[in-house]
């Protein structure tokens, strides 16, 4: 029901989803990823059995029939039964256990990983919620119950819906993963995705969590780099707001104007960047 990111390989989307698979598969690599663990969608199967909402799901899944209406007002229905339903004791136990082994109220993030992202024909990413800064078992297992929810979310229907998905074919797994309070983050592309240039790499980085450059709530620095170390592009976003630590999970600040206008890159943090790029 639990596994430990050294457990996992990229062969385990349909056990770890997605997001779990490929964090197994680097730690077993030695990159260098936050240490963590992932809830497998067995253990959500589990918990939609001991509450009954298995039948639930089914029942209305039937009942709606072709009708998206009627199975977006079923989803919200799942959604509410799965946010007030109770961990099988096992499972509950066992996640309290990893929870605490990572260290005494340890900021964590709570990261959907569905068992069909990242498929050749349908991009499933995204469509669930993750939880950042996340802090104590009970916000913990909170998380956890949200995140089940979030498969069952208006957007992520309506995409099985129209793309011809069994609505119960997918799953979801969990993943509890360490948090980075960054003060600066982004997304790096090993192969440049505008030219489809194997021998360069893009890197948008912003301020803050990661959370503003992967949501699009802001314009990221766009950094193009070659293989070598050359950087050959800098454009410089507008970079308005940074995700930071709240008390509880997170909140959107103002960043000042003359910060704005700096790169949130230098040239040796890309370079180490580029590097860790080529590795992975």
């Amino acid at each position: 029901m639990i596994l430990d990111f050294n457990e996992i390989k990229k062969e385990d989307v349909l056990v770890a989803g997605g997001k779990g698979a490929n964090l197994g598969e680097m730690t077993s690599a030695k990159i260098n990823v936050p240490s963590g663990f992932v809830i497998t969608a067995d253990a959500y199967r589990d918990f939609l059995k001991v509450n009954g909402i298995d039948i639930l799901i089914e029942n209305g899944i039937k009942k709606s029939v072709d009708d998206e209406r009627k199975l977006l007002n079923e989803a919200e229905h799942f959604r509410g039964k799965i946010k007030s339903g109770k961990f099988p004791e096992m499972l509950e136990n066992a996640i309290r256990e990893k929870y605490f082994n990572l260290g005494n109220n340890t900021r964590v993030a709570v990261r959907s990983s569905a068992t069909a992202e990242d498929l050749p024909d349908a991009s499933f990413a995204g469509q669930q919620e993750t939880y950042l800064n996340v802090q104590g078992i009970e916000s913990v297992l909170n998380s956890v119950r949200n995140c089940y929810a979030s498969l069952w979310g208006n957007r992520a229907v309506s995409y099985r819906f129209h793309q011809g998905y069994e609505q119960t074919s997918v799953s979801i797994a969990v993943v509890i993963q360490e948090m980075i309070e960054s003060e600066k983050s982004g997304v790096l592309f090993t192969v440049n995705p505008v030219n489809k240039k194997e021998n360069e790499m893009q890197i948008n980085a912003s301020f803050g969590l990661g959370e503003s450059v992967v949501s699009g709530r802001v314009t990221a620095d766009s950094y193009i780099i070659d293989k070598s170390g050359n950087i050959i592009e800098v454009n410089i976003g507008s970079k308005e707001t940074q995700i930071i630590y709240g008390d509880k999970e997170t909140v959107e600040v103002s960043v000042n104007s003359d910060k704005r206008k700096t790169r949130a890159l230098n040239d040796r943090e890309i370079l180490e960047l580029m590097k860790c790029g080529l590795e992975i």
